[in-house]
C-alpha cells in the first residue's frame, strides 16, 4: 500500500503542472496588471484590436477588459448610428485581417471621480504602427473600478469627417 506522502507528492506535482498549463494559457490573454490601472486597461483596449495582415482578433482578450453587457455606440465611417453589445461587435471581427489595422492612441484626457472614470481618447487608424493615418477620431470610454480592477462599461466612437476633432482632444 502506497503511503499518504506518495499520493501527496503526486497530487502536488499534478497541481503544479496544471497551474503551469493554466498560467501559460492565461499569458496569451491579458494579465491582471492590464486592468489594475486606467493606463493599463486603455492600452489593452487598443492592443486587442490592432495587428498585422492576417491578425485574428481574440474575443476572450477583449471580454477580459469589458464589463458584462458593455455597450458600444458609434457613428461608423459612413456616418450611420450604431448601438449594440460587445458580443454583437465581436461578430463583425471573426475573419483574419486582410490588411494590417492598428488603432493607435495619440492623446488622452482622463476625468476620474471615486470609482468611476471617463476617458476621451483620440486615435488614428493605420495600416502599421508607424504608417500614416487613414482615419482619425475620438473614443469616449466609461469605466468603473470594482473587485480590485477597472472595467470598461461602455464606449462610443466618433470618426472625424465633417466633425473635426476638438483641439482639447489633440496632442499639445
Amino acid at each position: 500500500m502506497k503511503s499518504f506522502v506518495y499520493y501527496r507528492v503526486i497530487f502536488t506535482f499534478l497541481f503544479i503542472c496544471l497551474g503551469y498549463s493554466a498560467s501559460t494559457l492565461s499569458s496569451e490573454n491579458f494579465s491582471d496588471s492590464d486592468v489594475l490601472s486606467l493606463d493599463g486597461i486603455i492600452n489593452a483596449y487598443y492592443k486587442v484590436v490592432s495587428g498585422p495582415k492576417g491578425f485574428k482578433y481574440d474575443t476572450k482578450k477583449d471580454q477580459f477588459t469589458h464589463a458584462d453587457n458593455a455597450i458600444i455606440t458609434r457613428f461608423n465611417e459612413a456616418g450611420e448610428f450604431q448601438r449594440h453589445t460587445l458580443s454583437d461587435e465581436q461578430k463583425t471581427l471573426t475573419e483574419p485581417y486582410p490588411e494590417g489595422l492598428y488603432e493607435v492612441e495619440i492623446n488622452r484626457v482622463v476625468e476620474e471621480y471615486g470609482h468611476i472614470a471617463h476617458v476621451w481618447s483620440t486615435f488614428e487608424m493605420r495600416e502599421s504602427p508607424d504608417s500614416d493615418a487613414f482615419l482619425r477620431g475620438v473614443n469616449s470610454i466609461s469605466l468603473y473600478f470594482k473587485d480590485d480592477r477597472w472595467w470598461i462599461a461602455s464606449w462610443s466612437s466618433q470618426y472625424e469627417d465633417d466633425v473635426k476633432v476638438p483641439e482639447k482632444y489633440l496632442p499639445q
